[in-house]
């Protein structure tokens, strides 16, 4: 018996989806397996190449901005500053464009998932993209240069800011990057920038019930002070400082910089439910303890164009869905601390100035809302319109029905994958040590520690400082 020519056809659209998404595997979870094994050797420039080799594997076409800034914060690690100017550069200059770039695959990811969008970054990742630039340079000796990193991160958070409205969640600030900046501008004797940039980041330390490093607090007293604010002083609850700063005629400072650890990554958490059309949602997952958690929330709206003419099907207007969405993942860290031996000045603690879980957990929970919204829109219109092509698909052949609906089903799963591409090359933490030194070649001993105190990596370096300037210096231990 001849087939319906239909029928004929659907077969071999499902073949050559089937063909097309076999290969479509989750290049988030590809890329973190892959570059976590190569960046773990500290070959940063052979982990450099070898993304260069994988490139196409590993991001495709829509997560050019993440390749140019995984490769320039390899190169940094690596102490090849220029080289990782040359690619953090383009990741900045890209993701201007992306910005005001159409919103046409933004459409096409309500189809598909939010994978085929070019990724723009985190809010926090392109603060913190402008950071590493301007370490870059700092690293070079380039303060000037750094400075310019720091205006261009400030005008991204203004228009952050702008954009946020009236969102109490919202990401709004980042204390790590504005403590950064108070050390560039005084640096560069611009001492009231500096005592604007230390007052904003102890304000987003004290908005987000956060502690303020009590080396970060003293900075932030001496420079308010030195500045006569005293009404931010108070309203900061600084205290003066114990201690006086240790500079005298003839030297010069230190600020020793330690990247440690890694930053988490993100996983994928699979939930199912049933969507109830223009009523409710009875969702439910499995949380970190393996618990399955059922919660409910009202049902997006659909457009009636998505289930015009279904009336009721054998669907009727309830419908059972699956999708899966981002979530954190943590990922071990040995380092967790550092020590700085300069000779003749003696051993300096570290003091964490900086938190990629923090920021990290706080941008998953400030989307989530507008995520999973989106989500279940584009997966109702899915399955609604998978029903729909079950139904013209229907031969008078039992089995064949039945292989055609499960691989319906089955295309439309594989077609539902968590975005879970984010700069995990970051460290989790960033600290901090000031030392002040005679001027001529420091000889600096860095280590960094584990939670047993033990020195887990550690490196000497020669490093010259001048009289009354600041030289930066950057080590890391992402292990």
């Amino acid at each position: 018996m001849a087939s319906h020519p239909r029928s004929g056809a659907a077969l071999a659209g499902a073949a050559f989806l089937s063909l097309l998404l076999a290969g479509c595997a989750n290049r988030g979870l590809t890329r973190f397996d892959s570059i976590s094994k190569q960046a773990s050797t500290q070959d940063y420039a052979a982990a450099a190449r070898f993304l260069a080799k994988e490139r196409a594997t590993l991001y495709g076409s829509q997560s050019t901005l993440l390749y140019y800034m995984d490769v320039g914060l390899l190169y940094h690690y690596g102490a090849a500053y220029d080289s990782s100017i040359v690619y953090l550069t383009r990741a900045v200059n890209l993701q201007d464009e992306l910005y005001a770039r159409s919103v046409t695959n933004e459409a096409a990811s309500l189809l598909v998932n939010d994978n085929v969008r070019p990724y723009r970054g985190r809010s926090y990742e392109i603060v913190w993209l402008h950071l590493f630039l301007a370490f870059d340079y700092l690293a070079l000796d380039r303060t000037d240069d750094a400075r310019i990193e720091m205006r261009q991160a400030e005008i991204f958070l203004n228009e952050v800011k702008r954009k946020a409205g009236s969102d109490g969640k919202a990401y709004r600030d980042d204390p790590t990057f504005r403590a950064f900046s108070a050390l560039v501008y005084e640096a560069l004797g611009e001492r009231d920038d500096a005592a604007i940039a230390i007052y904003a980041a102890v304000k987003s330390l004290r908005q987000r019930k956060q502690p303020v490093p009590p080396g970060m607090a003293a900075y932030a007293w001496r420079l308010l002070d030195a500045e006569d604010r005293p009404d931010d002083i108070r309203e900061l609850d600084l205290q003066p400082p114990s201690t006086k700063p240790a500079r005298t005629p003839g030297t010069g400072e230190l600020v020793v910089v330690g990247e440690l650890g890694r930053s988490p990554a993100l996983g994928e958490t699979s939930f199912w439910g049933t969507w109830v059309r223009d009523g409710v949602m009875v969702y439910s997952y499995k949380d970190a303890s393996g618990k399955v958690v059922s919660q409910a929330l009202p049902a997006p709206g659909l457009p009636a164009s998505a289930y015009q003419g279904r009336g009721s099907t054998r669907s009727g207007t309830t419908l059972h869905i699956k999708w899966a969405m981002p979530s954190l993942r943590e990922v071990p860290s040995r380092s967790q601390g550092m020590q700085v031996n300069v000779e003749g000045a003696g051993t300096v603690a570290g003091e964490t100035w900086g938190d990629t879980r923090a920021l990290l957990a706080q941008d998953l929970d400030e989307g989530r809302t507008a995520l999973l919204t989106r989500t279940v829109i584009r997966v109702a219109a899915r399955t609604l319109a998978a029903e729909k092509a079950k139904s013209e698909m229907q031969t008078s052949n039992p089995i064949v029905n039945l292989l055609l609906s499960l691989g319906t089903d089955a295309l439309a799963d594989q077609l539902e994958q968590a975005d879970v591409r984010m700069w995990f090359l970051l460290p989790r933490a960033l600290s901090v040590a000031r030392v002040s030194v005679p001027a001529g070649a420091a000889s600096v001993q860095w280590g960094a520690q584990g939670d047993d105190g033990r020195i887990v990596r550690s490196e000497t370096r020669e490093t010259p400082v001048k009289a009354g300037k600041t030289r930066f210096v950057f080590f890391n231990s992402i292990k």
